[in-house]
């Protein structure tokens, strides 16, 4: 769903802003989340949960922290080389599991370890893949500033708040006790985090770009569509969460790489190279293994 999500925002992004974009995402995403929650209520028997410090704290650190990460990621495009940069913010993969163990109550097996790096691996052919692999062709000065550059560092500190994001959200889930149903802790985490973001991400637009308002009504159409497909996404994220390490979790949503490459190839009609291939099967391989974990 978020690769389907990823593909009609491409067109949107065609007639509207990157941050009104990402703001149609959440504000359209909002009626579906609701209908999941009103589900999930009825079909757990349980009503409103004890809006806990730890909850509310755990919601707001991983929406604010998403927030930050997106703005970063479009930073990132306005700068060069930042398809180095783009391949660098796929290291939130280990960094979530990193921060995960020593920060929070993440616990990675040996056999998750080696399944993380797999699937890693396996992005990084598809994105060298796609971006090429002269990127890295380079000596002395050129090669200083692709380790220590703005757009390196922009990307880190961009892997660095997603990770957070997955943490906290995470947490949020556990704070409403873990013997609750998945699907009641997962609907109330992701309604509370989704509006939080809706009135960030409206407070600066009102402030930076106020016409995007304007601009939503007459694409109601496409934006619905993204909504709908925001928050299936959203759910699975969310309700995975509430089940498993959120390293694990975050390890096995890359397969939205190797389904973006398929939209890219059958929608688009972009070429897919043998790097790409190559890196499809590592990260499907990388994923079946935390069958095993």
């Amino acid at each position: 769903m978020q690769a389907v999500r990823t593909a009609a925002q491409k067109q949107l992004n065609q007639r509207m802003s990157t941050m009104g974009t990402t703001y149609v995402r959440s504000l359209f995403g909002i009626p579906f989340l609701l209908i999941f929650l009103g589900g999930a209520i009825l079909y757990t028997g349980r009503g409103l949960p004890e809006f806990t410090l730890p909850f509310v704290l755990h919601t707001f650190g991983g929406a604010f922290a998403q927030v930050v990460a997106t703005a970063l990621l479009i930073y990132l495009f306005r700068l060069k080389n930042f398809a180095v940069g783009t391949m660098l913010t796929k290291t939130d993969l280990i960094l979530t599991a990193l921060v995960g163990t020593v920060l929070f109550t993440e616990l990675v097996s040996p056999l998750g370890w080696i399944a993380i790096i797999v699937v890693m691996c396996g992005v990084t052919l598809m994105l060298l893949g796609k971006t090429g692999t002269g990127l890295f062709k380079t000596r002395g000065e050129a090669l200083s500033h692709l380790l220590f550059g703005r757009p390196t560092l922009v990307a880190l500190a961009c892997a660095l708040m997603f990770s957070f994001s997955y943490l906290f959200l995470r947490a949020a889930t556990l704070a409403l006790g873990p013997e609750n149903h998945f699907l009641w802790r997962a609907g109330w985490t992701v309604v509370l985090a989704n509006t939080m973001q809706v009135v960030f991400l409206g407070l600066w637009l009102a402030a930076k770009e106020p016409t995007v308002f304007r601009e939503m009504w007459p694409l109601r159409g496409i934006a619905t569509f993204i909504g709908l497909t925001s928050a299936l996404g959203s759910i699975g994220w969310y309700s995975a969460f509430a089940l498993q390490n959120a390293s694990y979790v975050r390890a096995v949503g890359q397969i939205e790489a190797v389904f973006t490459l398929a939209i890219s190839w059958l929608y688009f009609r972009e070429k897919i190279t043998a790097l790409e291939l190559a890196g499809i099967a590592v990260t499907v391989v990388g994923v079946l293994m935390f069958r095993l974990v």
